[in-house]
């Protein structure tokens, strides 16, 4: 269809769907039905989406198409105070989370490509600040999905840098926060872990310059200033950003990845001290 024809539709479908989810907010629907009416609404922003721009006949007749965004963009603006809600009542459920995430996630790829390609970046500067937010009290990994799939898809934007950069210090606290909470906070929390090193992932291999600021991943300790591997990246980083980066921050990665493989690093230590060969004192 074309575009003129696809939104008043993707509307006229996502209506009644819409009324039901608010229906379901006010009389207190359970998790299970909004998770449901969520996937419908998350198939339709997904799946639908027109073969081109409009011609300039159309936009003559109808001016307002000459900058119109997709229409799952244009109908995903129109569910925002809806979703929101949906976390109000539910986001402590991560069922209903991981649905609500995928209407973002969907949204971005089905306008990855094509003649609408780009517009899901319209959303992103409003879009992180409120998952970050949410992260900050309900700590779902569907949030930081949601981070990686902005960050993947729009990371050459540079007005989108200084976003980018909160949501990945914010969410990087968050993290930290929950898995130093208990000695088996990480087994406990195998989801937030995998996404979090996914996030990280994507970061070193389309921003490393947010790693080298994010003192929370480079530094055990120390003040405001930041401690000496903190200080000599950002003294050296204009010199050879990758190669500083490789020499400064992979080994605290690693460090991580040790954490990630046990609930205790001590296996890392029993396995060191095995296979490295004893000092001649020793012997």
């Amino acid at each position: 269809l074309p575009l003129p024809q696809v939104l008043p539709a993707m509307e006229a479908i996502a209506r009644p769907l819409l009324q039901r989810l608010q229906a379901a907010l006010e009389g207190g629907g359970g998790p299970g039905e909004v998770s449901v009416l969520l996937e419908q609404l998350c198939a339709l922003l997904g799946k639908v989406s027109p073969g081109a721009r409009p011609t300039a006949d159309e936009v003559a007749r109808v001016p307002a198409l000459q900058d119109a965004l997709h229409p799952s963009v244009h109908l995903l603006q129109q569910l925002w105070g809806v979703l929101e809600a949906i976390f109000e009542r539910h986001g402590g459920d991560s069922r209903v989370m991981e649905k609500l995430c995928r209407c973002y996630k969907h949204t971005s790829r089905n306008t990855a490509q094509g003649p609408f390609r780009g517009d899901f970046r319209s959303l992103v500067p409003r879009l992180l600040p409120q998952v970050t937010g949410w992260f900050e009290r309900q700590p779902h990994s569907c949030f930081l999905y949601v981070a990686n799939v902005c960050l993947r898809g729009y990371h050459d934007a540079p007005e989108l840098l200084p976003t980018f950069r909160e949501t990945f210090a914010r969410m990087s606290a968050v993290v930290f926060r929950l898995l130093s909470a208990a000695p088996t906070a990480i087994p406990d929390n195998p989801d937030v872990v995998d996404d979090f090193f996914e996030l990280c992932s994507t970061v070193l291999r389309l921003h490393p310059a947010l790693l080298a600021e994010s003192e929370l991943l480079l530094e055990s300790g120390g003040g405001g200033g930041g401690g000496p591997r903190v200080r000599a990246i950002k003294e050296t980083w204009h010199e050879a950003p990758l190669d500083v980066f490789g020499r400064q921050v992979t080994p605290r990665l690693r460090d991580l990845v040790s954490l990630w493989n046990s609930p205790t690093a001590e296996h890392v230590r029993r396995d060191r001290a095995e296979i490295e060969p004893r000092s001649s004192a020793e012997v």
